[in-house]
């Protein structure tokens, strides 16, 4: 079998496995320092907004669609109350720009 038969099996498997397998997902964990309100039922995954996280070497924004989990501990918390607190961020893959797929409110260190 030549060399070229044998790359094209090899991409042709990874271009039939590769969609569904799930590639890692981006997640970022810094202090929320600002959050822009769109909409807020009040309720766990009612708020949609837009939030900025201050990193190490800058500011990132990041929308956050209505529907998003933000978790603290064993329960849920609404995007108006974690600012200034650390968090961290999986961002959604299939989505374009930064937008968050979830959101977990670190705890406070003693």
């Amino acid at each position: 079998m030549s060399k070229f038969r044998v790359w094209g099996i090899a991409l042709a498997a990874l271009l039939v496995i590769a969609p569904g397998s799930g590639f890692a997902q981006q997640a970022l964990q810094d202090s929320m320092i600002g959050t822009k309100l769109t909409h807020c039922d009040f309720k766990p995954g009612g708020c949609a907004c837009s939030l900025k996280l201050e990193t190490a070497t800058d500011q990132v924004e990041i929308d956050v669609p209505l529907g998003t989990p933000i978790r603290q501990g064993s329960g849920y918390d609404y995007s108006p109350t974690v600012r200034g607190k650390a968090v961290s961020v999986v961002l959604a893959a299939d989505k374009p720009g930064k937008t968050a797929r979830s959101i977990d409110v670190k705890a406070a260190k003693p």
